[in-house]
């Protein structure tokens, strides 16, 4: 993603921690991973992810079928520089260019080199929600079985 959007894109945003992000065939016949709310815009600002970023792909049933994945599962993103190639290592082994994943994959930024203590603070809010959710399951099982 990096290598291309380079070399042929204006502007270039910087992938974070936390983000959703999507991939998009571009006109000329090359995939950008782009935000995902910007998946049918004409014109989408590519967000590049920095070489050792963890991402965690949202696979569709379809998807899930063609490339033999689960419904969810954890890449590193990797920028190799002979040839210059940008390709996601899937923990099998597997590795995959980005041209190779599908239009329409979502994915979400898990860990960005260097940003390592953003992403434990949104792993602790994660959790810390998770937590609250699950505190007020009982109350909410206990107050529905009165009526």
């Amino acid at each position: 993603m990096c290598w291309f959007s380079a070399e042929h894109a204006k502007d270039i945003e910087q992938a974070k921690a936390g983000q959703r992000l999507a991939v998009k065939n571009m006109n000329w016949h090359a995939k950008w991973v782009v935000r995902e709310e910007e998946l049918d815009a004409p014109r989408p600002c590519p967000v590049c992810l920095a070489d050792q970023t963890r991402v965690l792909f949202r696979f569709s049933e379809n998807q899930q079928t063609s490339l033999h994945f689960g419904s969810e599962t954890e890449a590193v993103f990797k920028m190799i520089d002979r040839p210059k190639l940008d390709i996601f290592e899937f923990p099998d082994g597997r590795q995959m260019n980005l041209s190779e994943l599908p239009a329409g994959l979502v994915l979400d930024v898990l860990v960005v080199p260097g940003q390592e203590e953003l992403s434990d603070i949104l792993d602790k809010e994660s959790a810390a929600q998770e937590e609250e959710d699950t505190e007020r399951e009982p109350f909410l099982a206990r107050l529905l079985a009165r009526f």
